[in-house]
């Protein structure tokens, strides 16, 4: 709540203070202020971020806890993650043609599994986002799924600098922020990580990090077949 609270607190105060300027000028035009506006808008949109990310924790906080109580999961339905994988990837490309990145994939079709499509498309989505971000300048980044034995495996890697040794076993954790730590992009709250995660979890899978500045920065998640 402590952290939830310290990242609300910023965009408010800058809310209220735009809306102090605009309030000062009545007699002005909205163009006139638009400034104000579009700065109030960006921090909404921000908070508003936040709030989605916290009621999805939440969320799955909440089925995690039933499900040890006995309860059943949600029902999970029959999903193609190779066309997940693939459809997450061509959303990207536009991000990496402008920051002059290689965006490469390698996925093996017809890799099908029981789960939650729009889970596991913010699984995807979050590890290619991040990748794209931490990428340096002119480098690549590479998505490749296939099956090991009887589990789909999602590895997502990009070249640059490494996440530091001290930062690493922290790269999961909720509201877990540093400038190599890939915590939810640039600007984020540190949630995006811990929440994919936790989709590969209730998948009943896992999802790993390694990095080293001759291999780049991999996140590799694991799900089982049906």
């Amino acid at each position: 709540m402590a952290d939830a609270s310290h990242d609300l607190k910023t965009p408010l105060t800058v809310i209220l203070a735009n809306t102090s300027i605009a309030l000062e000028h009545p007699e002005r035009s909205v163009a006139s202020q638009s400034q104000w506006l579009e700065s109030t808008q960006h921090e909404a949109e921000a908070m508003q971020g936040l709030v989605g990310d916290l009621l999805t924790l939440a969320k799955m906080d909440e089925e995690e806890a039933a499900a040890q109580s006995g309860a059943a999961r949600p029902a999970f339905e029959e999903v193609d993650l190779s066309d997940v994988i693939e459809g997450e990837v061509l959303q990207f490309e536009s991000v990496a043609f402008e920051r002059g990145v290689r965006l490469e994939s390698q996925v093996e079709p017809g890799i099908e599994l029981r789960g939650n499509e729009q889970r596991l498309r913010r699984l995807a989505g979050t590890l290619i986002d991040n990748a794209c971000k931490y990428v340096d300048d002119g480098g690549a980044v590479d998505v490749a799924l296939s099956r090991s034995g009887k589990q789909a495996r999602l590895a997502v890697r990009n070249t640059g600098a490494p996440i530091s040794p001290e930062d690493l076993p922290h790269v999961f954790d909720r509201f877990y922020r540093a400038d190599k730590a890939r915590t939810g992009g640039a600007g984020g709250h540190g949630l995006g990580l811990a929440i994919a995660r936790a989709i590969a979890e209730e998948h009943g899978g896992n999802l790993s990090v390694a990095s080293t500045q001759a291999e780049g920065t991999v996140f590799t998640a694991t799900l089982p077949l049906k």
